[in-house]
């Protein structure tokens, strides 16, 4: 039986899947972790347990990222299929990487998270809206809600540097063939040319640019990306 798993990002916790719970979990094992620490050790412990033959595995943004890193050292067969939403290979800007987001707005937001270590949430309403794309005003509610749960502060500033100073470049030849990239065409987060780099990067991937989505695509565009969902697994059976 297929399993469906699902890796959130930075700020958020496994509910923000609800909407694919729902669409898919009369049928298959759905599960969405909650990750407790921005490590790698804590995704590899985590893939070990699963029959990775028998899954598709999501990953969206931070949590993509992890993933990847995850797969990259694991020995034996690849999972069954993998889908990239929103990751960045080099989230902040290098001299060789132009389209990352320029450091000193991760730095910014982790100057935040330390001066209001009681709460944080200030620091998280703003990525929220910042991870709508302008015409997805409408969800702004939806948005916050999703980052409404957070970790410690000292748990979302370890994410924060993973993302300011974690590349993945290199890792990507090692990566299984036939990943499925999910990007929001007005991501503000996560650019479309981080999503376009993946596909040129990735033996076999495909690219699926949403028009008007931001970087919360599961959520403001859930037909949509469910659609996409369901070929990956029809191409799993």
């Amino acid at each position: 039986m297929t399993t469906l798993v699902f890796f959130h990002g930075w700020g958020a916790s496994g509910r923000v899947w609800e909407r694919q719970a729902a669409a898919f979990g009369d049928r298959m094992t759905v599960l969405t972790p909650t990750v407790p620490v921005w490590e790698i050790g804590w995704f590899s412990d985590f893939l070990r347990e699963l029959p990775l033959q028998d899954c598709l595995l999501v990953g969206w943004s931070l949590g993509g990222m992890l993933l990847l890193e995850a797969l990259s050292s694991l020995t034996g067969p690849p999972p069954g299929g993998l889908v990239l939403v929103g990751v960045a290979p080099v989230f902040t800007r290098r001299p060789d990487y132009p389209w990352g987001q320029p450091p000193g707005v991760v730095r910014a937001m982790r100057r935040g998270l330390t001066q209001n270590t009681a709460n944080p949430q200030q620091v998280l309403a703003q990525f929220a809206e910042q991870c709508l794309a302008p015409g997805e005003a409408d969800f702004v509610s939806q948005a916050r809600e999703a980052f409404a749960a957070p970790a410690a502060a000292g748990t979302l500033a370890a994410g924060l540097d993973y993302l300011l100073h974690r590349d993945l470049r290199p890792l990507l030849p090692r990566l299984p063939a036939g990943a499925v990239v999910i990007q929001g065409q007005e991501d503000r987060i996560v650019p479309p040319a981080q999503g376009r780099f993946l596909k040129e990067q990735l033996s076999g991937a495909r690219l699926n640019l949403l028009p008007g989505a931001g970087h919360l695509p599961f959520l403001t565009q859930a037909a949509a990306f469910n659609g996409i969902l369901e070929k990956c697994l029809s191409t799993m059976n």
